[in-house]
């Protein structure tokens, strides 16, 4: 397939601001449908262009025309760049000028992976379909914040910093890249990051909404396009990544920077989806595949959730967890912000992302262990987790942290999923409640979806306690505002884990159960 490259072509936006683009086009000048990825990260980079999420120059080859484009104010497109405020109007300014084009024949899709699917969810109602690649349409729940109300402060201070350091470098301030680089995780209070706010003030306004108030809920995208969603294991965006899906969905063992996508065939899925919605060619593929870690295999499915999904409840008792309740107990540990749990693994921007040995922070006091008997048989689990805690805090506010862990015949306690919930959200992420401090409160934390088969050996362990930082940041247990909180501002919270018949703690698996066969 011959093609032809135009570059730095200027789209025009409603208030005159260009847009620079690069665009391949079928050579022989025929319209042909468009795929449009909108980036921050710069249209020249082809690094940007998702690798083989799918591959480019393969689209290209089944006479797509594809449509790269540099959001406004990165790279060489003009304008200020302020996340996610302007991508709609932006989006739909290009849409229309695409349609004008003799090139185009009026079918458009979008495609890219993390802020460039973001992008597409904002667009959604004026694309015919959609393949956003570890990307969320609800910006409070994911990146920035989280389902249970604590920010994801790595996240947000990683992928600030990374943009603060271009602003500086464009704007000829070297001599702060330094200091932005040393400007991380342990400011207190976690809003002083003043060189990152002069060059990147969208920070501040992150800080500002610690609810989930008007200003998130307007840049939720309601609107809904057929969408492949796919999304990893230990990506930062999962939960939004399933949450979101409404077509086609793939899920691999993957982190937010993996790049080994063997066995997911992702650029025959993206071709298989935009042939069949841009060009009307049924696909009858499996609408959901998988991979099932334990055993380590691709799985196509019906559905998500699995129809067969069976929810099975785990009791926690004295560091047991039991299929019966347990006897009446409780279980108590101090949580101090000045020493929190560090983050080992997990779900986060980090190189060291994914599943990691839990053993190092489970030695601590202030992590409570639960853990079931080794298996005879093995297990799958596939779906939602969710746990169920009585508990209470002598604070007017804490944090609440699960996670599941497969704990190995030689001891290495592999994490799974997890989630947080910050007391103060309990009944609303838009309108915070705080606690009565010593009152038993029963609370429900989603823990996030996973799949994984523990084996016959294995154990299930869940992990609870009240911080998981940098991954999210630290109440400082006042109910005062958590990123306004110095190092005089935290008090210790005494938090207890109450277990047993009249208060069932419980975690709740989702357990597929189809035989020897898994």
């Amino acid at each position: 397939m011959r093609f032809i490259m135009d570059t730095d072509v200027p789209v025009p936006t409603r208030d005159g601001i260009a847009l620079a683009s690069n665009i391949w086009r079928p050579a022989d000048e025929r319209p042909a449908p468009v795929l449009l990825l909108r980036t921050p990260y710069g249209k020249d980079d082809v690094a940007s262009y998702g690798g083989n999420r799918p591959n480019l120059f393969a689209l290209l080859a089944a006479g797509y025309a594809v449509v790269i484009q540099c959001c406004r104010g990165t790279a060489r497109s003009g304008g200020v760049h302020v996340p996610h405020e302007t991508e709609a109007a932006d989006s739909a300014d290009t849409i229309g000028w695409l349609r004008e084009q003799p090139w185009c024949d009026g079918n458009i899709g979008g495609f890219g992976a993390s802020y460039q699917g973001a992008v597409q969810w904002q667009s959604a109602e004026l694309l015919q379909a959609i393949a956003p690649t570890f990307a969320t349409a609800d910006f409070y729940r994911a990146p920035w914040y989280s389902p249970g109300g604590a920010m994801s402060l790595h996240t947000v201070l990683t992928w600030i910093t990374a943009n603060a350091a271009g602003e500086a470098m464009k704007a000829g301030a070297v001599g702060d890249l330094p200091e932005i680089m040393r400007q991380q995780f342990d400011a207190l209070p976690t809003r002083d990051h003043p060189v990152l706010a002069k060059h990147f003030p969208w920070l501040d306004t992150v800080f500002a909404h610690p609810d989930r108030d008007q200003y998130w809920q307007q840049l939720a995208a309601a609107a809904k396009a057929p969408a492949l969603s796919v999304g990893g294991w230990y990506d930062v965006f999962i939960d939004e990544t399933v949450r979101g899906h409404n077509e086609r969905l793939v899920i691999g063992p993957w982190t937010h920077l993996s790049t080994d996508y063997r066995g997911a065939n992702l650029t025959e899925a993206h071709l298989r989806f935009f042939d069949q919605w841009l060009r009307g060619k049924p696909d009858d593929s499996a609408p959901v595949r998988i991979f099932v870690m334990g055993i380590d295999q691709w799985r196509d499915e019906p559905a998500w959730p699995l129809p067969d999904t069976r929810r099975m409840d785990y009791f926690l008792g004295d560091g047991t967890l039991s299929g019966t309740t347990l006897a009446e107990g409780s279980l108590t540990y101090r949580y101090d912000p000045l020493d929190p749990v560090p983050t080992l693994g997990g779900n986060t921007l980090a190189a060291d992302a994914g599943p990691r040995d839990q053993r190092p922070v489970e030695a601590r006091d202030d992590v409570l262990s639960f853990t079931g008997p080794a298996l005879a048989d093995p297990l799958e689990v596939t779906g939602h987790v969710s746990l169920t805690l009585f508990v209470s805090s002598s604070a007017v506010d804490t944090d609440f942290m699960g996670k599941l862990v497969d704990v190995h015949p030689d001891g290495a306690a592999v994490n799974l999923c997890e989630g947080m919930l910050r007391a103060r959200y309990r009944n609303s992420l838009s309108t915070p409640e705080l606690l009565a401090p010593d009152r038993v409160y029963e609370l429900t934390l989603d823990l996030s979806v996973t799949s994984n088969v523990f084996l016959p050996g294995h154990r299930i362990r869940l992990d609870v306690t009240s911080s998981n930082f940098p991954r999210y940041d630290r109440s400082p247990n006042t109910g005062g505002v958590v990123a306004a909180a110095g190092k005089d501002d935290v008090v210790v919270a005494e938090n207890t884990v109450y277990f047993g018949a009249a208060r069932p703690s419980r975690l709740t698996l989702p357990v597929i159960d189809r035989g020897p066969a898994g």
